[in-house]
């Protein structure tokens, strides 16, 4: 199938608008679940089943009402008891202690607090059944069976794993978000400061160039470059901040820049654009494109008299986003390997940095002469924005 371009030169590059979006990650739109009413929400429908199925089991010892309220109070007593033991073991999680003394103080606790549990239970129930039944209070301890007390501390201490390994899961998810945080931070340091040394190394040359137009009393030319450099400029200020940014204003940074080398080297320098109207939209690294062009232009324009032409081209191309920069210089010469300097090394990183294995950049003779470097990276436009 024949690819539709959009053919662009210096003279008719008027590439639309776009505003600067920096880059987003994709986000899920999950709601927060956060700790107390996720601990409500877990105490009270624990307890509830438990009395359920102890209820079942009590109807077998006593009647509907006696069963009842015999597993209420039990109820009761365990959810108020848990109550407690969630303020002992948050201080205690505030402490720093070895393993096996927390564990053996958890397994201390929760048979204690089953002892304490059942005594209460069963006073209580004596007084409800003497009262029911009997018509006077009746109350007094009693040995608690061993198996009873043994049920009811694993019960308590099942409780108290839940806890810590509720409470710890989100320890851990926390941690796990601070470390996303500081590897995005620090990721989105290394590309500024990788965007950064693109910068000034631009700004020498074309200072460097400013002057000597003005040494050559070329003013006119001088105040042009001024002009040109002052727009750059403020794009680069626009887009400060963002890693990536829609190919239309990725194009718009190359229209600025070429300006300005033109009003060094006039004629000698020819710019083409071939960019497909569906790759606009995709997301690009900022000022990707700079240094690939400067590079053609210092080593495919500038060793001829009669100056050369830089193409670029940009296109989608199964899924991916396909970037091209080719000069018709004289190449390489035999046996030597391609040179990266800083522009072009910082390219490669930045790609590293944002891309990883799913880019790739590579330079490479052309047989008729010249060079292209190419550059495919994941095809993905900026997430529409929720009113």
């Amino acid at each position: 199938m024949e690819r539709s371009y959009t053919r662009l030169t210096l003279s008719n590059m008027d590439v639309q608008r776009q505003p600067v979006t920096g880059r987003t990650s994709e986000q899920r739109d999950l709601p927060e679940l956060r700790k107390p009413p996720l601990f409500w929400l877990l105490q009270t429908a624990g307890w509830l089943a438990y009395g359920i199925a102890m209820y079942g089991w009590g109807r077998t010892y006593w009647g509907e009402a006696d069963a009842l309220v015999n597993k209420t109070l039990l109820i009761v007593l365990g959810f108020c008891l848990t109550l407690g033991l969630r303020q002992v073991y948050r201080r205690a999680r505030g402490k720093r202690r070895p393993a096996v003394l927390s564990a053996l103080s958890i397994i201390f606790i929760s048979f204690a607090g089953a002892a304490l549990w059942r005594e209460t239970h069963t006073l209580l129930f004596q007084a409800y059944y003497s009262l029911q039944h009997d018509g006077r209070l009746a109350m007094q301890f009693a040995p608690i069976p061993l198996g009873t007390l043994m049920y009811d501390g694993f019960v308590l201490l099942a409780w108290s794993l839940l806890y810590y390994g509720i409470n710890d899961w989100f320890e851990i998810e926390k941690q796990r978000e601070r470390a996303l945080q500081a590897e995005s931070a620090a990721h989105l340091a290394r590309l500024q400061a990788l965007q950064s040394q693109l910068e000034p190394h631009f700004l020498f040359n074309t200072l460097n160039a400013i002057s000597t137009l003005v040494a050559e009393g070329k003013n006119a030319e001088a105040g042009r470059m001024i002009s040109r450099l002052s727009d750059f400029l403020r794009l680069t200020l626009e887009s400060s901040g963002t890693s990536e940014i829609p190919v239309a204003e990725e194009l718009e940074f190359v229209r600025r820049y070429v300006e300005i080398e033109q009003v060094r080297f006039g004629d000698r320098l020819r710019v083409t654009i071939d960019a497909s109207p569906d790759a606009m939209p995709a997301m690009v690294p900022a000022l990707l494109l700079q240094p690939l062009i400067e590079n053609a232009v210092k080593h495919g324009v500038l060793p001829r008299e009669s100056g050369g032409t830089v193409a670029l081209q940009v296109a989608k191309q199964n899924g991916l986003l396909h970037i091209s920069v080719a000069d018709d210089g004289p190449g390489w010469p035999a046996g030597a390997a391609p040179a990266r300097g800083v522009g072009l090394t910082n390219t490669a990183e930045r790609l590293a940095e944002l891309y990883g294995e799913h880019s790739s950049f590579s330079l490479d003779p052309i047989p008729e002469g010249g060079v292209v470097a190419t550059v495919e990276i994941p095809f993905r436009t900026a997430p529409e924005e929720k009113s």
